[in-house]
């Protein structure tokens, strides 16, 4: 096989260079010479190649930047259906094995010799092809086939998750244009989750769902079926036999499935008084005119989490399509509630959004929507909204989480202006949605979210951050928030780091979508106008939308990234340079002179909100004006910003931030508290009718508020001053109140 064209054609899919210059090597030099050798470093890149050529042969490494060598696997699979592959790897498992020999012609676990890796090529090249029938060109792939042929506007909507009966099907039967389409996003890498009320034997006779089907959700959420590992699940157990029992003593005609009982109306009656009678627990769910009694917790929206959760996808990357009652449970637990055009009145009420089309038809043009990365028009949920504080006129001021996860957001202000404690405040809100947050915090500003009981401190003062591939690992498997702490790290120590980490990124987003939002702050010492750095990284990972930058000077930061933001938050502002950074922005929109004018003497706990990057005049003229730049009062945090805790708690203010205790008006007690640890002890020791007369004008709440900047400390003090409370009793709650919080603060310090 000496011709070029008799030659066997490899594609070799490898990230570390030097490997791939050992094994490239190794198979020129077989002795033949038939191997004409290709080599890409991602799964993305090689799927380009198999679309634009044909190879006979696919050697792929399991662990990639982007997606994995199973996943490669499987899209080569059904690129090129006569293909043969082997598979590479040193994180060998049971499983891992299990899919490989189920994808590819052989497996080769690390660590081995090179004339292994050439006898089993051989090997592989010596069997009969499935297929004699090579495609010459193969239909083109979807345009999220890799991320080269589209970036894609929607970064975290990425798991489907559909009923079947009046939602893919209005017949019971699903037309092959479905299937079709079906096909084409999970070759897009969108996995797909059925949620049906059907039995699982009944479904898996419709179709190929088993094929195409990360999961299936059956019987309402009590049976959940994960087809790539054959594993059927009941996490909620079975309906009581006796019920089964007393049902069949009434004659009451059912469906019996692996967990449920399925009647219909008016035989709910009848299943209440089974239940009534053998003392039995159940849930009774309604789809139309069937009646469906399910294990206890058990509803549909219950099974998705379940599998979601064992598939590790998170609740906020599900799009949930639906028609009926028992719909309803999985709107909530979906980030994107969508009803097709035949769904129940009730049903289209509490949905995000309704499509035009019924049945199949509609879920169809919602896949191609997502495939082709657009998000559907949509009403944001009043209970999704983040909640950032309130207008000077005391109305609410809310933001859509979607403007963070799927779209970039600046957070610029002055030392001590503030805007660190408006981006924890941002975090915590993400945190109480169930989003998954990671932040770059350079300072050590942010160890204070680490008490939330969703996140993790990873990194401080006196440990250094874990591997890259292990915190990329940790997130893609669990749905903690992560706080990088680089406090003791160098500059070029943490550009280093961070190099790696957002090299990553963009693999970890593709396969799960999370994590969901990233605060970066100190984004000029990274990102600086006067050089490169991680521009470029970062302005790649925010074309997928998600990301916060925080600075106190946005005139240093990358002109390119500053194009990137779409929305900003703003708290006092007063040198030149920086109000002529972010001059060109404010004045597109209507009032944003007179906001730039109110920023050099903004007071402390104020901040200014911009939505939606102005195109031009007619981005001035849709009616929104008043709502597209809003002042308003930041709002108080669970967690306190960690950065002040240690000006409070025992180093001595100045003296005139200090407190005084008096016994009365002009009545000095000659006694002061220079921080918290001596206001708790003097609180111990000073005369009962000094702590009576400073708790009745609210001395201690505005002292707490004003200067200690600590707002939960402030709301629990006043909470004392409304109780009915004397003498030693009063002393006693005051100081456990502070004892309780300096110990709390402590531990975040």
């Amino acid at each position: 096989m000496n011709k070029k064209s008799e030659m066997t054609r490899v594609l070799l899919v490898e990230d570390s260079q030097g490997v791939a210059r050992a094994l490239h090597r190794a198979l020129g030099l077989h002795q033949t010479s038939d191997f004409h050798v290709e080599t890409c470093e991602t799964g993305e890149d090689a799927l380009e190649r198999l679309y634009e050529t044909s190879f006979n042969l696919l050697i792929s490494d399991f662990r990639l930047p982007g997606i994995n060598g199973l996943e490669l696997l499987r899209r080569a699979n059904q690129l090129r259906p006569t293909l043969r592959s082997i598979l590479i790897t040193a994180y060998g498992s049971p499983e891992i094995e299990k899919e490989a020999n189920e994808l590819a012609n052989a497996y080769l676990p690390k660590p081995f010799r090179l004339h292994d890796l050439i006898r089993l090529v051989e090997r592989v090249m010596r069997e009969p092809t499935i297929s004699t029938s090579v495609m010459e060109t193969p239909p083109p792939p979807t345009k999220l086939l890799t991320e080269k042929t589209l970036k894609r506007k929607s970064a975290h909507l990425i798991v489907v998750a559909s009923d079947f009966d009046g939602t893919l099907t209005q017949t019971g039967e699903v037309p092959t244009e479905i299937w079709t389409t079906l096909r084409r996003a999970k070759m897009a890498g969108l996995p797909i989750i059925l949620v049906t009320g059907r039995t699982l034997n009944a479904i898996l006779s419709k179709g190929p769902f088993s094929e195409l089907c990360e999961a299936i959700v059956a019987e309402n959420g009590a049976v959940i079926y994960f087809p790539k590992r054959d594993a059927i699940l009941l996490p909620f157990g079975r309906i009581s036999t006796d019920v089964v029992q007393r049902l069949e003593m009434m004659e009451v005609p059912m469906e019996r499935g692996l967990a449920i009982v399925a009647t219909h109306t008016p035989h709910d009656s009848d299943v209440l008084k089974a239940m009534r009678q053998t003392r039995s627990a159940g849930n009774i769910e309604y789809n139309r005119e069937a009646v469906m009694l399910l294990p206890q917790g058990a509803t549909k929206g219950m099974g998705l989490r379940y599998a979601l959760q064992e598939l590790g996808y998170s609740p906020r990357n599900v799009v949930a399509c639906g028609d009926a009652e028992n719909d309803r449970s999985l709107f909530d637990i979906a980030e994107l509630s969508v009803a097709v055009a035949n769904a129940r009145p009730l049903l289209k009420e509490v949905a995000d959004t309704v499509l035009p089309q019924p049945n199949g038809e509609g879920v169809q043009a919602l896949v191609e929507q997502l495939i082709a990365g657009n998000v559907p028009p949509r009403t944001p949920r009043p209970e999704r909204r983040l909640v950032l504080g309130e207008r000077i006129s005391g109305m609410p001021v809310h933001i859509d989480p979607f403007k963070l996860v799927e779209q970039n957001i600046g957070i610029f202000g002055a030392s001590a202006s503030g805007k660190s404690w408006l981006a924890g405040l941002l975090a915590e809100e993400l945190l109480k949605q169930g989003y998954q947050v990671s932040i770059i915090d350079p300072e050590g500003d942010y160890r204070g979210l680490s008490t939330s009981p969703h996140t993790l401190l990873l990194g401080g003062p006196d440990k250094r951050l874990p591997t890259v591939s292990d915190v990329i690992n940790f997130c893609e498997w669990n749905i903690l928030s992560l706080v990088l702490d680089l406090s003791i790290y160098t500059l070029e120590e943490r550009i280093e780091y961070l190099t790696e980490f957002l090299s990553a990124l963009r693999g970890l987003r593709t396969r799960r979508g999370r994590p969901h939002c990233f605060l970066v702050d100190e984004i000029q010492s990274f990102c600086p106008a006067t050089g490169e750095r991680l521009t470029d990284l970062f302005l790649d990972a925010m074309e997928w939308g998600g990301f916060g930058l925080i600075s106190y000077r946005p005139s240093h930061i990358a002109p390119a990234l500053m194009e990137k933001l779409d929305h900003w938050l703003l708290t006092r502002l007063s040198l030149p340079s920086e109000l002529k950074a972010l001059e060109p922005e404010l004045e597109q929109y209507s009032g944003g002179a007179a906001a730039m004018a109110a920023l050099p003497s903004l007071p402390r706990g104020q901040a200014y909100l911009c939505l939606d990057r102005p195109s031009g005049p007619s981005a001035r003229s849709n009616g929104q004006e008043e709502d597209a730049l809003i002042k308003f009062r930041v709002g108080p945090r669970s967690i306190p910003h960690i950065r002040h805790l240690h000006k409070y708690l025992r180093a001595p203010l100045p003296e005139h931030k200090r407190f005084y205790f008096h016994i009365q008006e002009g009545e000095y007690l000659n006694r002061t508290a220079a921080n918290l640890w001596e206001f708790r002890k003097a609180l111990a020791e000073v005369p009962l009718t000094s702590i009576q007369h400073h708790l009745a004008r609210g001395d201690f709440e505005q002292w707490v508020q004003n200067v200690l900047h600590d707002d939960e400390l402030a709301r629990r003090i006043h909470k004392i001053s409304r109780h009915d409370l004397t003498d030693e009793p009063l002393r006693r709650a005051l100081l456990e109140t502070v004892i309780n919080r300096y110990e709390e603060l402590e531990r975040l310090a």
